[in-house]
């Protein structure tokens, strides 16, 4: 488990798309958000960012089983959408019972992953709070038994960005940007005050094996300095 042994990634994106070029940032904030959601489901229930998105899809998404999550934010500077550092979504974790479900915990399994995932991304209003990729080639270093793995890539990552080795590109508005489980990726500070919404699909993932379905009312921020801004 976890990864015993250097790892090289092909860190890389794809824009595929564009959505919701003709919806305003006002509509963010009525947008309803979806936790662990199939197509179906979110089209039926979302609203016009949701629909835009699910619909502007590549074809041969639309045929296969996706599990969708979507989040919207009210941001002000200083604030993180997510917990900030480069890392890659969905590599697969060990399942642990929990009652009559299931839930991933522990570390990613680089060594002996039984699926490789790929999604797509969106962002409206990206400007307010990008999302970065670092892109590239790279090669991880072996991680010991018991410490997190991305505390110590992440500074792998921004060590070879400042040597010229990976370039950070960010995510374009309103625009379907493809990705896979090699690339490195990361939420940034919010540089100023919006509405930000968020969307993402996943396919070859046990995730759509465990739909659920859920429409969610809330979304938490991070704080580097709790205290400012009171």
């Amino acid at each position: 488990m976890g990864a015993s042994t250097k790892k090289k990634f092909l860190s890389t994106f794809k824009e595929v798309g564009t959505f919701a070029n003709e919806i305003s940032n006002e509509a963010i904030k009525n947008e309803p958000m979806f936790f662990n959601s199939d197509f179906n489901f979110a089209m039926e229930k979302g609203g016009e960012i949701t629909k835009s998105f699910l619909s502007s899809l590549p074809e041969d998404w639309k045929n296969q089983p996706l599990a969708f999550d979507s989040r919207v934010h009210m941001l002000m500077p200083g604030w993180y959408p997510a917990i900030p550092g480069f890392h890659h979504d969905d590599v697969p974790r060990a399942d642990i019972p929990a009652g009559q479900h299931f839930i991933t915990a522990g570390q990613p399994d680089y060594d002996n992953p039984r699926y490789l995932s790929e999604h797509i991304l969106g962002l409206v209003n990206a400007d307010v709070c990008p999302t970065n990729f670092a892109v590239g080639e790279c090669v991880m270093p072996q991680i010991p038994e018991g410490e997190l793995i991305y505390r110590r890539w992440h500074e792998e990552v921004v060590s070879l960005i400042k040597k010229g080795e990976l370039k950070e590109v960010a995510a374009k508005d309103r625009t379907l940007v493809y990705f896979d489980w090699q690339s490195f990726h990361s939420g940034t500070k919010c540089i100023s005050n919006g509405w930000r919404w968020f969307g993402r699909v996943s396919r070859n993932s046990d995730r759509v094996k465990k739909v659920t379905n859920e429409i969610r009312v809330n979304a938490q921020v991070y704080l580097e300095f709790p205290m400012e801004g009171w």
